[in-house]
């Protein structure tokens, strides 16, 4: 199997520089890079200059659970603690947030004992309402991140909840019938006129999981065409509720063959240093063969031998459509937004 996700990949690839091939031949010099827009027919967005919030509590902000049964942001203080680091945000630049929702999926879905999903939980939406009030108050646009690669992690079980484990519910056709029936079109139907909403990204770094690309170590691998398929059921389904664009988050631009032709608006990668040599940030988006505008939706602002600023310039030069930073609240070594006072510029 490992042998027919490789074979996959280079048939994949082969594709896309033939195609590239035929689209050069066609216009002479380098294909300028697409440009972003929120709606069709609208005028191209500027440069995004963003951050990812990501979450205020990883996979608590939406939804309830054993361990807050009151739900995320809808509890007592919560909102204004919420408002609090938006103006911060605001203040320092920021325009767009990307936001982790259903993350390992520990809160927000209702699930069976054997993990088919129900429904969205009795407080998502009220979650939900909170924070795009927020978001409305500071004028501030969202990405909605639905699923993140641990959500296909190992399942654990702690004090009553489960984290991961949830392969499933994207692998398997019942469950992945349910989940888009029952979860992601209410939600999006709820939400889908939503100024305040950007895009949604259907996965966090999906090659992880995904067989071949990286998938197998965190859990259950996903094949690579199952996890096609999801993406593009996803992705019309976003088209189809709401006025919003379809994106996946790629762990590095050596992914894109994972979502070309997926049906998405706009591709996402991201950035670190020990990817380098596998995705120069320097390359020209023309070379990428993108068909669709590119953004830089994570890059390090601490453990990095480049300042913030010379990422985002280099981003610029290369054609992106705008940079997200990484990040305001996740506490790990390549987050350095509060620590090294970082504003947008």
């Amino acid at each position: 199997m490992a042998h027919m996700s490789s074979l996959l990949k280079w048939c994949f690839n082969l594709f896309w520089r033939a195609r590239r091939a035929w689209r050069r031949a066609r216009h002479i010099g380098p294909l300028p890079p697409p440009l972003l827009r929120a709606r069709a027919g609208q005028e191209p967005l500027p440069f995004l200059e963003g951050a990812n919030l990501p979450w205020l509590d990883y996979g608590g902000d939406f939804g309830a659970n054993a361990w807050n049964p009151g739900g995320g942001l809808s509890r007592p203080g919560r909102a204004g603690e919420l408002r609090g680091q938006l103006r911060e945000l605001k203040a320092r630049g920021i325009g767009v947030v990307r936001w982790f929702l259903f993350c390992d999926g520990r809160a927000g879905i209702r699930f069976t004992p054997a993990g088919t999903p129900l429904g969205p939980d009795e407080r998502l939406y009220a979650d939900m309402d909170a924070a795009l009030t927020a978001l409305a108050a500071e004028k501030m646009k969202v990405i909605f991140v639905l699923l993140d690669f641990l959500w296909f992690d190992k399942p654990g079980h702690v004090n009553g909840v489960q984290t991961g484990g949830r392969t499933r519910v994207v692998t398997g056709a019942y469950k992945q019938q349910r989940f888009r029936r029952r979860v992601l079109r209410p939600l999006l139907e709820r939400y889908g006129r939503s100024d305040m909403i950007l895009a949604w990204d259907i996965v966090n770094e999906a090659e992880w999981a995904t067989r071949g690309w990286g998938g197998g170590i965190i859990g259950p691998s996903v094949p690579f065409l199952k996890m096609r398929r999801f993406v593009r059921r996803v992705a019309r389904l976003v088209h189809r509720h709401t006025a919003h664009l379809a994106t996946v988050g790629l762990g590095n631009a050596a992914g894109l063959p994972l979502v070309r032709g997926c049906g998405l608006d706009l591709y996402q990668v991201h950035w670190y240093e020990r990817w380098q040599e596998a995705a120069p940030l320097e390359r020209p988006i023309h070379e990428l063969e993108a068909d669709r505008p590119v953004l830089l939706g994570e890059y390090p602002t601490r453990g990095s031998s480049r300042p913030p600023q010379a990422i985002v310039e280099a981003a610029r030069n290369a054609g992106f459509c705008g940079a997200l930073a990484w990040s305001w609240n996740a506490l790990d070594e390549f987050s350095g937004m509060k620590q090294e006072n970082l504003t947008i510029s």
